[in-house]
């Protein structure tokens, strides 16, 4: 049987494991791609379960607006359209008299709704737009996400961080920041950045659905950012966030790339401590061969599933392997209910009149108490049960993505993402086969929110409900582990070059010629294409590539080798 070989194996083809196969193929590497799954794409995946309506399983935001990749994958050229949206996204009181609205193309309307919460608050949008329509916005951005970690011997003062330079540079920001932000929590600067705790709560809540919780000391700066990353983008993937799979897939397929569906990998080879190969199982056609690699192999797959399962122990530092095991998974599981409806919620009082003229894809209520925020937050991370509807322990989350895309489903329906945090179910105080009981409970328990804020939301209006749980998106999906689509605790300890452990901080392993690019290493989850391109940075120095002008790296940028020779 002839050799099956390539430069480079990537295994799995969820959305990081094809950006770096894109980025590899475009810089002239034979590169494959081996997906389990008869799709690729991971969790950014549109389904049907309905023809003609399309919801998401997995992710549905869009973050990667200050990405990269646009421009250097040409993304456009093979697809992907985004539409913008004029109101991103609504945050109703609990009186319903209220409503604050955010979005990155409607000055007037955003200082509208911000009018409700008085002069003084309105005048803070000139601010906000002043700082997200700066050049330096995305700067900081891309300090944070679109940069790899540190170096090992690099140094950590404040001073020399990238995001510390960048945030010095932002309009208004840098006039407040200073150095102890590295200590804070989001809670604790959003106490120094706004006066409302509308605004305190709406911030909280862009980290915590994001990544980072906002009670945790040290990630503060990255929560801040959150708010801002999610402006930058204000607008929905056309078609849905397989869309983004399917363009990322297209730009690897046009320089070269070779993708192997209904693939599983059983094994990656290791010989003499360098990553050979992998094997590959299943059924399919590919079942029972091996793949060999000559450069290198990348691992798209959760960090747990990498060492634990594909890689034989023997290869494996027993202290490291311990390490891994120990990867803490709190943080990160959704509770997810879509829903296809006749017509958007019609929500009460003066909240709901402004959402009738302005209605935004986002949805969050209530969002003028902190203190029902800190009892989800205390119920889910802290007690590890669910929270109780009905008892002042939720803030309900949704998306609207059909206002503006409307290949979502047919013209007189809307679907609706909603969505809340909920414990992983390994950590479930019940026991993990206890988890899925209360599924109908949480959907019956958000039914009654939704009635309690909105006119319409009876059953003569729901057409279909599609519940899932965090339990179900593991089944779903076995790069969720524990239903965490951040993979592991997004949480100061495993965070830049400690995360997911330091062995791998720079996406290296201690396995030679073995790399990481699953949302288990930094910067984390989210549909950023922000993993790939700070990998890109790693092997464009171990594989010598010749990337040519398309390709720009970040400007904090910290080679080993500079580290290595002192020039740094």
């Amino acid at each position: 049987m002839a050799r099956i070989s390539y430069d480079v194996v990537v295994v799995g083809g969820g959305p990081n494991g094809l950006g770096i196969a894109a980025y590899l193929a475009k810089c002239g590497v034979k590169v494959c791609v081996v997906e389990a799954r008869t799709e690729i794409g991971g969790g950014c995946e549109t389904i049907e379960p309905i023809p003609g309506f399309r919801i998401e399983p997995h992710a549905a935001f869009n973050y990667a607006g200050a990405s990269p990749a646009w421009e250097q994958l040409e993304l456009g050229k093979y697809g992907l359209r985004v539409v913008p949206c004029d109101i991103w996204g609504a945050a109703v009181s609990s009186d319903l008299k209220r409503v604050t609205v955010g979005g990155r193309w409607n000055k007037q309307v955003v200082r509208e709704s911000m009018l409700m919460w008085g002069e003084d608050v309105a005048a803070q949008t000139e601010g906000l737009y002043e700082i997200m329509e700066s050049p330096e916005c995305r700067e900081f951005l891309r300090s944070i996400y679109w940069t790899p970690p540190l170096p090992e011997g690099y140094s950590r003062e404040p001073k020399d961080l990238p995001w510390v330079k960048a945030i010095k540079k932002v309009p208004l920001l840098s006039l407040v920041y200073d150095d102890s932000w590295l200590e804070m929590s989001t809670l604790d600067i959003t106490n120094i950045l706004t006066t409302t705790e509308a605004q305190k709560v709406g911030l909280c809540i862009a980290a915590w659905d994001s990544g980072p919780g906002f009670l945790s000391k040290g990630m503060g700066i990255v929560g801040a950012a959150i708010t801002f990353l999610i402006m930058y983008s204000s607008g929905v993937f056309l078609g849905g966030m397989h869309s983004y799979a399917h363009a990322t897939m297209r730009a690897a397929l046009a320089h070269g790339a070779t993708f192997y569906t209904n693939s599983p990998v059983e094994e990656i080879i290791v010989e003499d401590g360098e990553a050979k190969g992998v094997r590959v199982g299943g059924k399919g056609p590919m079942a029972d061969k091996v793949i060999w690699a000559e450069r290198a192999v990348i691992s798209d797959t959760h960090v747990k599933e990498t060492f634990l399962k594909l890689i034989d122990k023997k290869h494996l530092d027993r202290g490291f392997y311990q390490k891994v095991k120990d990867i803490n998974l709190n943080g990160g599981s959704l509770m997810k209910v879509d829903m296809i409806v006749k017509e958007l919620p019609r929500f009460k009082g003066k909240a709901g009149e402004f959402m009738d003229k302005h209605p935004g894809v986002g949805t969050v209520f209530p969002v003028d108490r902190l203190d029902v925020l800190t009892n989800h937050r205390k119920a889910v991370d802290a007690e590890f049960r669910f929270p109780r509807f009905g008892k002042d322990e939720v803030v309900l989350r949704t998306l609207r993505s059909s206002i503006y895309d409307p290949t979502r489903c047919p013209p007189g329906y809307h679907t609706i993402y909603n969505f809340w945090p909920l414990p992983v179910p390994e950590y479930y105080v019940g026991g993990i086969e206890n988890y899925n009981k209360h599924k109908e409970e949480q959907v019956e328990g958000m039914l009654e929110m939704y009635r309690e804020y909105c006119t319409n939301m009876g059953d003569d209006n729901i057409v279909a409900k599609f519940a899932m749980t965090p339990l179900d998106s593991s089944f779903r999906n076995m790069g969720f582990v524990g239903g965490n689509w951040e993979g592991i605790r997004p949480c100061d300890d495993q965070w830049c070059d400690r995360r997911p452990v330091p062995e791998c901080g720079r996406y290296r392993t201690p396995i030679d010629r073995l790399y990481l690019v699953n949302q288990t290493s930094y910067p984390g989850g989210l549909a950023l294409m922000a993993v790939p391109y700070n990998l890109m940075h790693i092997l464009i120095e171990d594989l010598d590539l010749k990337p040519g002008g398309w390709w720009y790296p970040s400007p904090y940028y910290v080679s080993d080798k500079k580290v290595s020779s002192g020039d740094v």
